[in-house]
């Protein structure tokens, strides 16, 4: 073998020679059937795979497209635009949400439930669809359990009217109602732990979340708030002060705050619209929001139906509403709420439910506000839902009376308003 000195980076042609040797034995060796031969340890592969059958991904894609399908049939519901006599600087736009399938603004609610529950995979052609509901979430998910051909059931506190529960069961719902002394939340634990099938929808922890889902470009948003934004191009007021909202599971709420912020500088819109959210009596959010305290509980539930909660609070799990999203939060009497009520159907010619009352006062309690400062703009709310379900409670003198719910003398206060400006709240 020949041979001659290395020096700076040159190598020896003896060294080359041996690299090359061993290159052309180990090549050798990898492909002889030493070592791939049918006992060679390397004849297995090193990649692990396993696969789980969940739920049939057909037809998760196809009762997808039946969401996506019945959603570009709904198309929008409208904005109503109210001038009060005393101050066309100012006006109110209702967003009616009762003209939706399903008559209330939990269709869009029930919607963003299921739709994302099919996209995270959670349900599938046998599924078995719950939810603990006062009624209109309920109505919604029957709706599009219906027309999924998966079965619902609506777990209900005794006392809920059973023009609801009849609108859940025409949808081919089911209805369970807790016994007494034990809460729904309770109830609707006791029916999975008998249901292998069973999957609770979760509007007061998922809402939130399940409204935001499918948020993308403001113009194609599924949000309440990117509607209404739309709806008022071109209009004298493109960004109202303010937009209030009751809160039933606080998602629409959380998801009207969130929009306002993510988009209140797009494309150069600069729109500071803020929200108020308000609380019947009986309900723990406004301490809850006062203080901070997710611990807060009140004794009795709300007597307006479909907003408020008996607490604890707990963002995220018992509740959606996100407290930092909430500008102010107004505490209203029942009794306002459906004199509200009666008002809105006189002003509009459409009757709604009490929460739509509550939202009313509201908002007339900001009007009044705007107008004694003299500022201009909009306020838009929203008409939650159709008063033909309330047809043998809040809209029955009776039904009132065994409440202890006299809305008589709230009524002068807000026509008083409406008419003149002039807030004179009624004694007690």
């Amino acid at each position: 073998m020949t041979t001659r000195s290395a020096h700076d980076n040159d190598i020896t042609i003896e060294r080359r020679d041996f690299i090359c040797k061993g290159l052309a034995g180990i090549a050798g060796l990898l492909f002889s059937n030493a070592l791939f031969g049918a006992s060679s340890v390397f004849a297995e592969s090193l990649i692990k795979e396993t696969s789980i059958s969940m739920h049939d991904p057909a037809w998760i894609r196809n009762a997808i497209k039946t969401l996506w399908e019945d959603r570009r049939r709904s198309g929008v519901t409208p904005l109503l635009r109210l001038v009060p006599p005393f101050n066309s600087g100012l006006c109110l736009y209702l967003k009616n949400e009762g003209l939706s399938p399903t008559g209330s603004l939990k269709h869009r609610v029930a919607w963003g439930l299921l739709m994302q529950a099919l996209v995270n995979g959670e349900i599938g052609p046998g599924t078995s669809l719950y939810e603990v509901t006062s009624g209109n979430t309920g109505i919604g998910e029957a709706y599009f359990a219906k027309l999924l051909g998966l079965s619902f059931t609506a777990v209900m506190r005794a006392g809920i009217s059973p023009l609801k529960m009849q609108a859940i069961r025409h949808y081919g719902g089911q209805t369970a109602i807790a016994p007494a002394g034990v809460t729904p939340a309770a109830h609707l634990k006791k029916l999975l732990g008998k249901d292998p099938n069973g999957y609770d929808l979760d509007q007061f922890a998922n809402t939130e979340k399940s409204l935001d889902f499918m948020d993308a470009a403001p113009d194609r948003s599924m949000n309440m708030a990117s509607e209404i934004f739309r709806q008022l191009e071109g209009s004298g007021h493109p960004c109202p002060a303010w937009f209030v909202a009751g809160a039933g599971s606080g998602g629409t709420a959380t998801s009207i705050a969130r929009y306002l912020r993510k988009w209140a500088d797009n494309s150069g819109r600069s729109c500071p619209s803020r929200l108020a959210v308000v609380d019947p009596e009986d309900s723990a959010l406004f301490e809850w929001y006062r203080t901070g305290d997710d611990t807060i509980t009140v004794p009795k539930g709300s007597r307006i139906e479909g907003i408020g909660s008996g607490g604890p609070v707990v963002f995220g799990k018992t509740f959606s509403l996100l407290r930092s999203g909430v500008a102010r939060m107004l505490k209203i009497p029942d009794d306002a709420s459906i004199a509200a009520m009666k008002l809105t159907g006189a002003l509009t010619g459409y009757e709604p439910g009490p929460s739509t009352g509550t939202n009313l006062v509201g908002a007339f309690h900001l009007l009044e506000e705007m107008h004694r400062k003299g500022e201009q703009g909009a306020i838009v709310t929203i008409i939650c839902d159709d008063g033909k379900r309330y047809r043998d409670s809040y809209y029955d003198a009776q039904w009132l009376k065994s409440k202890a719910l006299n809305p008589d003398r709230w009524r002068l206060t807000l026509e008083t308003f409406w008419n003149s400006g002039q807030w004179n709240e009624p004694a007690g």
